[in-house]
């Protein structure tokens, strides 16, 4: 028991000495260099002015005249083609615009028109087909126009047919120089 005790004592003794000298073991920094001036202290915010100052009406500068507005260009000549995706030239011809962009619009909006007024071949049109399965008929009997609805011209405008719908398709890239 005399063992214990002593070696609890010792512990004891080891945290006491420790406790007190762990002042001693702080970080120090080094003693300033004497060639170097010291920093003089930060400096607060600068003054505001009065606030009767900020509500005077400020000074009038002259300001220098305006140069004259120099004018947009005007219409050019473009020469633009029209086709599409795997099919030939739709038409080529020459537009008037300001710019490329408005020349490519113009020549689409030619395009378009060329291809409504050139006239279309006829569709051609099978009654019977002959097949693995046995002789089809492609229209039933009695209606042998497939564009008897639109023969009498009652698109509404602004709809897309199937005929607007292909001369788009052939006017969809056109490039103008």
């Amino acid at each position: 028991m005399s063992l214990l005790k002593l070696l609890a004592k010792a512990i004891l003794m080891i945290g006491l000495i420790i406790e007190m000298t762990s002042y001693l073991v702080l970080a120090q920094l080094p003693p300033p260099n004497p060639s170097v001036a010291p920093l003089p202290p930060p400096v607060g915010p600068a003054q505001l002015p009065a606030p009767g100052q900020a509500l005077a009406a400020p000074s009038l500068i002259a300001l220098p005249t305006p140069t004259a507005a120099v004018p947009t260009p005007g219409p050019q000549v473009f020469n633009c083609s029209c086709s599409g995706a795997a099919v030939q030239t739709s038409w080529m011809g020459q537009v008037s615009a300001s710019g490329f962009f408005a020349a490519r619009q113009a020549a689409t909006g030619a395009c378009l028109a060329y291809n409504e007024r050139r006239p279309h071949p006829p569709p051609l049109l099978a009654t019977h087909q002959a097949s693995a399965f046995g002789s089809v008929a492609t229209l039933p009997q009695g209606f042998e126009n497939p564009s008897a609805a639109t023969a009498a011209g009652t698109t509404l405008p602004g709809t897309l047919t199937t005929s607007s719908v292909g001369q788009l398709a052939a006017c969809s890239n056109c490039a103008c120089n």
